[in-house]
C-alpha cells in the first residue's frame, strides 16, 4: 500500500521507522497536545509500531509513515521521514491508551509530525490523501472516521476542517480528557 501526493509519499509504518518515530515523539513540543502531553518512551513507541504492523496485517489499514519526497536528480533524492498519519481504533476513556487490545470500536484519524516538518502544509496534504483512501471504495472503506484534538490545539483544528472533517463538539469519551471531536463519513 502506498499513497502519494505532489510532495509526499505515505506507506505503512514499519519496524525500520522506529528510530525516526522515537526521535520526534521524545520531543516535548511534538507531544504537547497528545494525550497526557508527555513525550513517549522508546518502549511505548516500539509497542505502537508493533501494533501498527499488526493492524495492517489483520485489518488492511493502520498508521502511515509520511515521507517528504526527495528532490529529483542529483544528491538528496531519498525520501525524508517527517511523521505519521494514523488510522487506528481509538482509546476510550477508562482504558489505558497503551493497551491496544482495549481500543475501539471507533476508528481514529490523526497525525504527528516532527517539529522540523511543521508549517509546510504536510499535515493537510497527508490528511487529505489518507482520509480519501480511508472512506473510498478501494481503501480501508470506513463508514465513519473520527478525530479528537486538544481544545487548545488550534493548528490541528484548522487542518481537520480544511480536509472536510465536521466539528461534532466537546467530548470526554476518549483518552480520559476533554477533547474536540470531529468526524467524516460516507
Amino acid at each position: 500500500m502506498r499513497l502519494e501526493t505532489e510532495r509526499l509519499a505515505m506507506r505503512p509504518v514499519d519496524t525500520a521507522d522506529l528510530d525516526a518515530i522515537a526521535s520526534f515523539m521524545s520531543d516535548p513540543e511534538v507531544c504537547r497536545y497528545l494525550g497526557d502531553g508527555k513525550p513517549r518512551t522508546r518502549d511505548r513507541v516500539a509497542r505502537s509500531v508493533a501494533f501498527a504492523r499488526r493492524m495492517w496485517a489483520e485489518r488492511g489499514f493502520g498508521p502511515f509513515a509520511i515521507e517528504r519526497k526527495g528532490l529529483s536528480g542529483g544528491a538528496g533524492t531519498e525520501n525524508v521521514f517527517v511523521g505519521v498519519c494514523l488510522l487506528l481504533p481509538i482509546a476510550r476513556s477508562g482504558t489505558d491508551p497503551a493497551d491496544f487490545e482495549a481500543r475501539g470500536p471507533e476508528i481514529e484519524f490523526g497525525y504527528w509530525l516532527a517539529r522540523g516538518a511543521w508549517g509546510h502544509g504536510y499535515a493537510t496534504e497527508a490528511a487529505r490523501a489518507v482520509l480519501a483512501w480511508a472512506v473510498a471504495g478501494d481503501g480501508a472503506r470506513q463508514e465513519r472516521v473520527i478525530a479528537v484534538t486538544n481544545p487548545a490545539n488550534e493548528a490541528s483544528k484548522r487542518v481537520l476542517e480544511k480536509v472536510g472533517m465536521r466539528l461534532v463538539g466537546q467530548t470526554d469519551a476518549y483518552y480520559d480528557a476533554v477533547t474536540t471531536l470531529y468526524e467524516i463519513g460516507l
